[in-house]
C-alpha cells in the first residue's frame, strides 16, 4: 500500500516543481516558459495568503504537485479555496492517489480557513466531473468568465 503525503513546497523545491509543471502544461496543451513559471512559483512563495503549492509524495518519493489559490466570497461565507492544479506523474495514476490527494487538499483548505473548496474542469475532460462528484463536489450553476488584465 502506498503512503501519500502533501508537503508544503519550499523555494529549494522550485526546480522539481518546474519539471512537474512542464509535464502538466504539456499534457494540457498550455504554453510553458521556464522563466514565467519560475516567477509564478516565487510569487506563490511570497504571497501564501493567495496561493499555496504542495509536493505530492508517494512512499516518500515525489509523485506530483498541487496548488490551491484563495479568494473571498460574501455569498459563500468567507475564504474560498480553488484547486488550481493537481498533477501526478503518469506512472502514479490510476492507483487512487488522485482521490487521496483531493482529501488531503480538503484538509489543507479547511486548515487555511476556507469555507468551500472549488475545482474547475475542462470541457475536454468530462471524466473529471465523475472524479469530483465522487468526492462530494457539486456542480454550481454559474459559468465562470475571465478577462486578462
Amino acid at each position: 500500500m502506498m503512503t501519500l503525503q502533501l508537503r508544503e513546497a519550499l523555494p529549494p523545491d522550485s526546480n522539481l516543481l518546474l519539471e512537474f509543471m512542464a509535464g502538466f502544461n504539456q499534457e494540457e496543451g498550455i504554453a510553458f516558459s521556464l522563466e514565467v513559471y519560475r516567477a509564478r512559483i516565487n510569487a506563490a512563495f511570497q504571497f501564501p495568503q493567495f496561493a499555496k503549492i504542495w509536493l505530492v509524495t508517494a512512499n516518500s518519493s515525489p509523485a506530483g504537485y498541487a496548488v490551491l489559490t484563495f479568494t473571498f466570497s460574501f455569498e459563500f461565507g468567507g475564504i474560498q479555496a480553488t484547486i488550481d492544479e493537481i498533477y501526478l506523474c503518469f506512472t502514479k495514476r490510476r492507483k487512487g492517489l488522485g482521490t487521496l490527494t483531493l482529501k488531503l487538499l480538503e484538509r489543507e483548505a479547511a486548515n487555511s480557513g476556507a469555507k468551500a473548496l472549488w475545482a474547475d474542469i475542462s470541457d475536454e475532460k468530462p471524466w473529471l466531473s465523475t472524479f469530483y462528484e465522487r468526492a462530494g463536489f457539486k456542480h454550481y450553476p454559474y459559468r465562470p468568465y475571465s478577462k486578462q488584465l
